[in-house]
């Protein structure tokens, strides 16, 4: 078994700039506006669908590492200031005090405010403590795999890997009875994106289970997994291994959480990220829609109920 690394200043930070180059390359009618801040430059992706155009913070549900400040000060004034259809403004947990907070926000700035959760992992305490918050079928899962030694699990830019992924992707997300939200183009290039990295668990040469993580300056995000599952490998326990290693690397760099994603009604995807300890914390989407835009989106919903 491969040991992960455990150096932080290998780990570059995410682009947000890199990423939205590269999702505009990918999506037809798109583009990024670029707003100064005191620390940098701010990129802001829009999207042209028919006559309509769409301003978001990130896409794909995606949120920023901002600061409170830097979000209510700065950020949001500006970005309310966009003419687009809609504008969609993705928040992670820890930036509101309480829900209050963010609505009042949301509503002096002319947003409607969506509540959301996701499940957070504390990394600032040894990984001994964080074990023993895993629940007993997952420590026993994971000392299985640790015992076995059979997997080779790592975290890499390598193309070949980000490539191969999308394989697992499909599979997943037919056995989920779901369509891809993601191409094959999108995920087989996320590797030239600063600060996205693929986490793989590998049995002799062949990728079982590969997860990306967007690693920000504080916090690390398991955005996308996908698994092997069938009765061959299923007890060497791939998936396990390498939310397991995601988390340990997190705990042994610095890192202060491990954001396991979003969980609101998804009651199995929930369960499955208790087992591992993590909490559920409330996240925002602040979202205006303007016009004829917010019209047709109306009548749209009444015909829908």
């Amino acid at each position: 078994m491969e040991v992960a690394s455990r150096n932080l200043k290998e780990v570059q930070s995410f682009s947000k700039r890199e990423f939205l180059k590269l999702v505009a390359h990918h999506s037809k009618g798109s583009s990024i506006l670029d707003f100064p801040i005191e620390s940098g430059i701010y990129p802001i992706f829009l999207l042209k669908k028919r006559v309509f155009r769409y301003g978001y913070n990130l896409p794909y549900g995606l949120y920023d590492e901002l600061s409170h400040e830097q979000i209510i000060g700065t950020i949001i004034p500006f970005f309310a200031r966009l003419s687009c259809a809609q504008l969609t403004f993705n928040i992670g947990p820890g930036v509101f005090q309480n829900a209050y907070e963010a609505f009042l926000i949301a509503k002096k700035w002319g947003f409607e405010c969506i509540e959301n959760t996701c499940h957070t992992l504390n990394t600032q305490v040894p990984i001994e403590a964080i074990f023993e918050g895993f629940n007993a079928t997952r420590k026993k899962h994971i000392k299985r795999y640790q015992k076995s030694a059979a997997l080779n699990v790592f975290r890499t830019k390598d193309p070949r890997y980000f490539s191969a992924y999308f394989q697992l992707y499909e599979a997943s997300a037919k056995r989920w009875g779901t369509s891809t939200t993601y191409s094959k183009e999108l995920l087989t290039d996320l590797y030239k994106v600063p600060g996205i990295y693929m986490w793989v668990a590998e049995y002799e040469g062949e990728m079982l289970s590969g997860m990306i993580c967007f690693y920000h300056q504080q916090s690390v995000f398991d955005w996308l997994a996908a698994s092997i599952i069938n009765d061959n490998v299923k007890k060497m326990y791939p998936a396990v291994a390498v939310q397991y290693e995601v988390i340990r690397h997190a705990c042994e760099n610095g890192y202060s959480f491990v954001n396991m994603g979003a969980s609101k009604n998804l009651h199995g995807v929930s369960d499955f990220k208790d087992s591992w300890g993590a909490t559920a914390q409330k996240t925002y989407t602040f979202v205006r829609r303007k016009g004829v835009f917010a019209a047709i989106k109306t009548i749209q919903g009444r015909l829908n109920r």
